[in-house]
C-alpha cells in the first residue's frame, strides 16, 4: 500500500492543524531498482529498525518499486520519483533515514547526490529529522557532488558511516561522524540457508558496468585462470545491468561461462554458491556475501569502498596487469561475523536514542 494514499491531520489548541506522524522513520536508498546488493541493505536496515523496538508499521520506506518493497519488507512504501508523495510521507514520518550504500558519489554524474541531498533538504522542511546510517561517502569528483554531498551530511543529527575513506571525507569536512560495519552483514543468512554441494573446481564471478576498462581486462584474467586451472565458470550477477555486460563477455568470446545467474533473493543466491569455489568480484556486496558465505574471495578495487572492505576482512585484491591467484583461503569469520553484528546493532540502537529520544520504540502517534 502506497503510503501517499492517505494524509491524516488532527487539531492543535487554536484550530492550527499539524500532520500526524504515524512513522517513526522513512528510509531513502537505492530502493526498488533490482540491485541486489541495495535491496539487501534494505531489507538489513529494517530488520535492524525493528530488532531495536521499532514497529514495521511505523516505518515507511522509498522505493522506485513501491509495490515489491512493500510486499517485501512488511513495510508501507512511496515512490521516490513522484515528489508529492515524498512529501507526503516526510511529512508524516518523525526521522529520514539516508539509508545505506554508496549514495553520496559523482562516479558517473552528480545526479545521485543532487537527488539525495534534495531529499534530506524536504526533510527538513516537512519537520522531519535527517540521519544517515550503513553510508559510504565519494568518489567525489565535480563541485556539485562534493557540495551536495557535504550540505546533506552536514544537515544529518546522526552520521554512521561504513569505511574508513568515507571519513576521511567527514575529517576533511569538519563533520563529527561515527564508522560500524555495512548493515548486509548483520543478515543471518550464512546460518538459514544452505548452500550447494561443495565443488571446489568452479570459479564464481562477479562482473558489473564499469565506464574504463576494468570489467574487460578483469575478465580476461578471469578466462585465463579458468583455462589454467581447467575450471568451470559460473556468473553471479547483482542485477540487470551485471547480467548484460557478462554476457556480451560471454557472447564475444572473452569469458566463456558455463553458467550465468541473476540474484534476486538470498535464495537464488543460496542456489549458485558452492560451498567451496573461488569467488572473484567487483561489486561491494559480492564481497559481503563471500564473508558471509565463508568463500575465499579475490576483490576487484575499483572503488574506494571495496578496498576498505577487502583490507578490513583480508580479502586479496586483483589489480589490473596481475595475474589472479590460483587459490584463495576459505574465510574463517564465525567470531569476527558476530562482533559485527553486536557492532551494527549497537550502533544502530545509539542512532535511534539521539534521532528519536529514550523509549523510542513506544507507539508515539504525535511526539
Amino acid at each position: 500500500m502506497d503510503s501517499t494514499s492517505r494524509l491524516e491531520k488532527v487539531g492543535r489548541p487554536g484550530g492550527r492543524l499539524k500532520v500526524e506522524r504515524r512513522f517513526d522513520v522513512a528510509l531513502c536508498g537505492y530502493y526498488g531498482f533490482g540491485n541486489l546488493g541495495d535491496e539487501l541493505l534494505a531489507e538489513a536496515l529494517v530488520g535492524l529498525l525493528v530488532s531495536s523496538g521499532l514497529k514495521r508499521e511505523r516505518i515507511a520506506v522509498l522505493s522506485a518499486d513501491p509495490e515489491a518493497t512493500a510486499s517485501k519488507l512488511g513495510v508501507e512504501a512511496s515512490n521516490r520519483w513522484k515528489p508529492l508523495h515524498v512529501w507526503r510521507t516526510l511529512r508524516r514520518s518523525r526521522s529520514l533515514l539516508l539509508g545505506g550504500g554508496g549514495l553520496l558519489q559523482d562516479s558517473t554524474s552528480a545526479r545521485s547526490c543532487l537527488y539525495y541531498a534534495g531529499v534530506v533538504e524536504m526533510a527538513r522542511a516537512a519537520g522531519c529529522e535527517p540521519w544517515a546510517f550503513g553510508q559510504s561517502v565519494g568518489p567525489l569528483r565535480s563541485i556539485a557532488g562534493r557540495a551536495a554531498a557535504r550540505r546533506a551530511l552536514s544537515s544529518c543529527r546522526v552520521r554512521c558511516l561504513r569505511d574508513e575513506p568515507s571519513m576521511e571525507y567527514m575529517k576533511q569536512w569538519g563533520i563529527e561522524a561515527s564508522l560500524a560495519p555495512d548493515p548486509v552483514l548483520s543478515l543471518q543468512y550464512g546460518e538459514n540457508y544452505g548452500l550447494t554441494p561443495q565443488n571446489e573446481n568452479i570459479i564464481l564471478v562477479n562482473i558489473r558496468p564499469w565506464p574504463d576498462a576494468t570489467p574487460r581486462v578483469f575478465a580476461g584474467q578471469i578466462a585465463k585462470l579458468a583455462n589454467d586451472r581447467g575450471s568451470a565458470v559460473c556468473g553471479l550477477a547483482l542485477s540487470e545491468g551485471d547480467r548484460d555486460v557478462m554476457k556480451q563477455f560471454h557472447d564475444s568470446g572473452l569469458l566463456p561461462l558455463d553458467e550465468l545467474t541473476v540474484a534476486r533473493s538470498m535464495r537464488d543466491i543460496s542456489a549458485a554458491w558452492p560451498r567451496r569455489c573461488l569467488a572473484a568480484g567487483m561489486r561491494l556486496h559480492f564481497c559481503v556475501l563471500s564473508v558471509l558465505c565463508k568463500t575465499g574471495c579475490v576483490a576487484v578495487p575499483y572503488d574506494p569502498k571495496v578496498s576498505a572492505f577487502a583490507r578490513e576482512w583480508g580479502l586479496p585484491v586483483w589489480k589490473s596487469g596481475e595475474a589472479l591467484p590460483e587459490t584463495v583461503n576459505l574465510i574463517k569469520t564465525g567470531a569476527r561475523l558476530d562482533r559485527a553484528r553486536r557492532d551494527i546493532r549497537s550502533a544502530m540502537k545509539e542512532a535511534l536514542d539521539h534521532v528519536l529520544g529514550e523509549g523510542f520504540g513506544e507507539d508515539r502517534r504525535n511526539p
